[in-house]
């Protein structure tokens, strides 16, 4: 019945017909408030499938955008014969302004507004007021006085967010240089062997989930600090419903405005990163280390939707730098991270990410493994620089202090955080700060000794930043009427095709 009634935009409860219809977050399901009954669909997002893919599989509500689209719709009340008109852009549902029912856009429309999956809320917004007290109690101390003055929790509001859950079939391939200790020595020179080291498997990943949304692809954490929307993932992907508008009742929802084009190369980053962490474990007897100096990841199918995830927001913009200060909770399992102002530093170089590397579902088939001996040499240094190869490159918000080895802690207040070993590292950046001076006076004199005829070539420059993400891609090739891309990461020896 629900099915039925819901085609022309109006959905009535299972049991007794009425269409007046909320979520009732404590249990995530829909519920009747003329009964009170709750109900709710079956997931549509289930898990599998996924060496079978081939080719770009794009669902309905992750379709390219259509700009220009009309959001204006006007449904017909099947009750009284009212006509109802609804502006897409502001909501997806509203009532009949005589007889009440709820009408709802139920159907998928080329202007990023419906998705194919939602995510129900599970967490009351009293559970999610007390979440965010209790982030701010616990960093009292180090705030800023006037956002403690204007502190309100009961300002939080659940809003959707517009994600991309994508599975891909996909193939990988890397090769690289490995070392080993050779004996039990305990103090310099260390004895080591050297492998020249090859590895291919099919990857088959499960429900990686990206942001579709342009405003949090700008990860300049300078400029905004909602990137803490990263951090709070992994969202339970597997339990999403198909589209019913009646979830959003209560909630504020944000459009979807970045195509599946745009999102592919972030999803190769992505991907990559679940390979390199797989190897790893597989290549633990290299002591010393494994740097990869080749890697290529070759998607062969995916598969698109767009789904709205739930988030309980609590926002403030500060006085100090005009900035928006974002606590976000995952309305599903309750993580909770914040970015707020701290006294005398206003938190511009909070980093957060999500972990997709260790938290993305995946599965790996057929895996080749190639290890031959390269030399034996002797090292007074007993870890390489590249111990385990630590690189993660395809987090649009990933920082240096990650890169570093640094652990922030899960709320982020300022510029604060902690380092894994619990220990000052005022030593390591005095030298770190010498080698920087040096390096930059010999840059100065070589440069002052080059020859200004112009004759010299220009030298080629990394096409990735640790702190913008902006990588270039310009290894991008995109023919009149083909959907191949490709790109590449020359300064880390990474590239894919789609």
């Amino acid at each position: 019945m629900a099915e039925l009634s819901a085609k022309n935009g109006l959905n009535r409860c299972p049991h007794c017909g009425g269409s007046d219809i909320a979520t009732d977050a404590k249990s995530g399901k829909l519920k009747c408030k003329t009964c009170k009954t709750l109900f709710d669909a079956k997931s549509s997002n289930a898990a599998g499938g996924m060496d079978k893919l081939k080719g770009d599989k794009v669902h309905e509500g992750a379709a390219d955008i259509v700009p220009g689209e009309d959001i204006i719709l006007t449904f017909k009340c099947p009750a009284c014969g009212a006509e109802v008109v609804l502006n897409t852009e502001e909501a997806t549902s509203a009532s009949c302004h005589w007889c009440r029912h709820i009408f709802s856009a139920n159907e998928q429309m080329p202007n990023g507004a419906i998705p194919d999956l939602v995510l129900p809320f599970k967490m009351t917004k009293e559970e999610a007021i007390e979440k965010v007290r209790d982030a701010v109690d616990l960093n009292s101390s180090s705030l800023d006085a006037k956002f403690k003055e204007k502190f309100n929790p009961e300002e939080v509001r659940g809003v959707y967010f517009p994600y991309m859950i994508i599975d891909l079939n996909s193939h990988w391939t890397s090769d690289g240089e490995a070392q080993k200790t050779i004996g039990e020595a305990t103090y310099p020179p260390y004895e080591y062997e050297e492998y020249l080291i090859s590895r291919e498997f099919d990857l088959l990943v499960d429900d990686l989930t990206v942001e579709s949304s342009a405003n949090r692809l700008n990860q300049d954490t300078y400029v905004n600090s909602n990137n803490i929307i990263n951090a709070i993932l992994p969202y339970d992907t597997e339990n999403a419903v198909a589209w019913n508008a009646n979830y959003l009742r209560g909630y504020a929802s944000e459009r979807r405005s970045v195509d599946t084009d745009s999102l592919k190369e972030v999803v190769a980053l992505q991907a990559g990163d679940v390979a390199r962490r797989k190897i790893k474990a597989d290549a633990s007897q290299y002591d010393r280390g494994i740097h990869w100096e080749n890697e290529h990841l070759k998607v062969n199918g995916s598969k698109w939707k767009a789904a709205y995830l739930p988030v309980w927001l609590y926002s403030y913009k500060g006085e100090k730098d005009s900035r928006i200060y974002y606590i976000a909770i995952n309305a599903r399992t309750g993580e909770t991270v914040g970015c707020v102002p701290t006294k005398g530093n206003s938190g511009q170089n909070i980093e957060a990410r999500h972990h997709h590397e260790n938290e993305t579902r995946f599965e790996i088939k057929g895996l080749k493994t190639k290890d031959t001996f390269s030399k034996k040499g002797k090292s007074y240094k007993k870890e390489i620089d590249f111990r385990n190869d630590e690189r993660v490159i395809g987090s649009l918000s990933h920082g240096r202090d990650e890169m570093l080895g640094v652990e922030r802690s899960r709320f982020r207040n300022g510029a604060n955080y902690t380092h894994a070993n619990g220990r000052g590292s005022s030593v390591s950046s005095v030298i770190g700060l010498i080698i920087v001076i040096v390096s930059l006076i010999l840059i100065l004199v070589l440069a002052a000794l080059m020859p200004s005829d112009g004759s010299s070539s220009s030298s080629s420059s990394s096409s990735g930043s640790y702190r913008s993400r902006s990588y270039s891609s310009g290894g991008s090739s995109r023919s009149s009427g083909s959907s191949h891309s490709s790109g590449s990461d020359s300064s880390r020896g990474f590239s894919y095709d789609w």
